[in-house]
């Protein structure tokens, strides 16, 4: 073990009781992955395992982002663009041939015994400059795209009925083979598999035992129209969503 890993090894005991990382271990994660930024992928991937104690398959490529989390697994053949950052979540796991491109944004809540967790599943992929609340927790499947940009996905509200008067989560899941079109906003809501979500709608229940195959739209989002599911073997059979992007979905 290097003296660096023995170092960070010391300092993650002091690893707060929920699991998240405390503030001397994310100062030297951030300081390790800032030097690992200079290195060639295998390099970089072999200090991240090495020393912060990442899963990361292999052919798998981290751009110029910084990932603060308790517990991180990356699968094999996946893609991490420049400048995404991922702020204090407990756990962040990312399927193989997974892609995420950049600017995007991953953020915990402060409270002790939120999930403040991130998941998606294999061969799927999240374009650029999105925005994620990960405090109850986000699950997102296989084969899904998240496209466009300036979408948002909440999990927690202000419940302000009299008698509460608190902050509460609920999970956000987007189950296999979806698509997310640009500006959407999901707030804690369930979209089952095959389903598509329009341009700029503002999805806020759970849609999970509708059937499969939804396109929604609208503000709050409705069923608009019900697809032709398709269930492919392999990410080259997933369906062409072109056509329900941008205005085509009014």
């Amino acid at each position: 073990m290097t003296p660096l890993a023995k170092i960070y090894e010391h300092f993650s005991s002091i690893r707060s009781t929920d699991g998240r990382p405390s503030r001397l271990p994310n100062a030297l994660s951030f300081l390790v992955q800032i030097f690992a930024m200079l290195l060639p992928h295998p390099i970089k991937c072999f200090l991240l395992r090495s020393v912060l104690g990442w899963s990361i398959g292999e052919n798998t490529k981290i751009g110029y982002s910084i990932i603060l989390c308790g517990r991180v697994r990356i699968g094999a053949n996946c893609q991490i663009g420049h400048f995404n950052l991922f702020r204090d979540l407990k756990t962040l796991e990312i399927g193989n041939e997974t892609k995420i491109l950049n600017l995007n944004h991953f953020m915990a809540s402060k409270e002790k015994d939120w999930p403040d967790s991130f998941s998606i599943e294999n061969n799927s992929q999240i374009t650029s400059r999105h925005f994620f609340d990960c405090s109850g927790g986000i699950r997102i499947g296989n084969l899904c795209l998240i496209g466009g940009r300036d979408s948002q996905f909440w999990t927690h509200f202000y419940d302000s009925r009299d008698e509460i008067r608190r902050i509460k989560w609920h999970e956000l899941t987007v189950a296999d083979r979806c698509y997310v079109c640009a500006r959407a906003t999901l707030v804690y809501c369930k979209i089952p598999p095959d389903s598509v979500v329009g341009a700029g709608a503002v999805v806020t229940e759970d849609f999970s035992k509708e059937g499969t195959g939804l396109l929604l739209a609208g503000n709050p989002a409705k069923i608009k129209r019900r697809l032709i599911a398709s269930l492919p073997a392999t990410p080259d059979d997933a369906p062409d969503f072109n056509d329900y992007d941008g205005a085509r979905l009014s």
